[in-house]
């Protein structure tokens, strides 16, 4: 839990350290503080504003050039035009990086960031040269289904197709939209139209078959009661990225920082 004065710490630290770039045509906000050579830069979470994860930039901000950006249509920058892909989240990343001059950098994620993350490991070929990594309760593992759920979802797709048939459409649209809004999450629901075909497009990408490619040492942190990004996808990730080690926080959910800020901030004391 924050006190009163470190949250006031953290409100002044954002809004004086608070920049914008156009990237991609695109105005972003982005963070950028400290002196340091070394940079480490962080991708946050679908929809999560950088001022979330504050905590964190406080802490590392005395050792190193501490970098992130809203990425588009969250916080204080633009929506994209079209809806974006995996690559297309890479791409921006990137470019972003490049306007700023980071060529190298520990790479730090959380959730959808640490998807755009892996898939940058990944490549050789990459540009940006990441040292380490630390991924926080991080996508990019599909969870593991129940026969149950798998039956459900063969039923929704039946139901979706008879909705768009002319001759069913009277009948079973209606009751497709229901089942449609009860399988909705909230970052769908809350999400804007660009946004929510944005989602549906990340949240198909599989990086299982790539994870083997990322030869740099990573640290995987996991919040013990995560339900958005479950353990056993954390456990999976360790098992397929060569030199990971996965840290589990007790008693905390998919932001582990700040459920249990002191063994968070531990564990990355020790890797960092």
């Amino acid at each position: 839990m924050l006190t009163w004065k470190r949250r006031d710490k953290i409100g002044y630290m954002m809004e004086e350290y608070c920049h914008t770039v156009s990237i991609h045509g695109l105005q972003v906000s982005y963070f950028d503080t400290g002196s340091s050579k070394d940079a480490l830069l962080f991708l946050h979470g679908w929809a999560a504003p950088i001022s979330l994860y504050s905590p964190i930039f406080l802490k590392l901000k005395e050792k190193y050039r501490v970098i992130a950006f809203e990425m588009p249509g969250v916080g204080g920058t633009e929506e994209p035009k079209s809806p974006m892909t995996l690559e297309d989240y890479a791409a921006f990343t990137l470019a972003f990086c490049e306007n700023l001059g980071v060529a190298r950098a520990i790479l730090m994620a959380h959730s959808h960031g640490g998807r755009i993350a892996c898939r940058l490991l990944s490549d050789p070929d990459c540009p940006l040269k990441a040292s380490k990594a630390v991924l926080i309760d991080a996508a990019g593992v599909p969870p593991h289904h129940t026969a149950g759920f798998r039956l459900r979802q063969k039923g929704y797709k039946a139901l979706k197709c008879l909705a768009g048939a002319a001759i069913f459409k009277p009948v079973f649209l209606p009751i497709y939209e229901r089942a449609r809004e009860r399988r909705a999450s909230d970052d769908y629901k809350n999400a804007t139209p660009v946004m929510r075909r944005t989602l549906v497009n990340v949240l198909t990408a599989d990086l299982r078959p790539v994870l083997g490619r990322i030869s740099i040492p990573v640290l995987l942190i996991w919040g013990e009661h995560d339900t958005a990004t479950a353990l056993e996808q954390g456990r999976e990730m360790e098992r397929l990225i060569p030199k990971a080690g996965l840290a589990v926080i007790l008693g905390a959910g998919h932001f582990p920082f700040l459920d249990n800020w002191p063994q968070f901030s531990a564990v990355l004391d020790a890797f960092l």
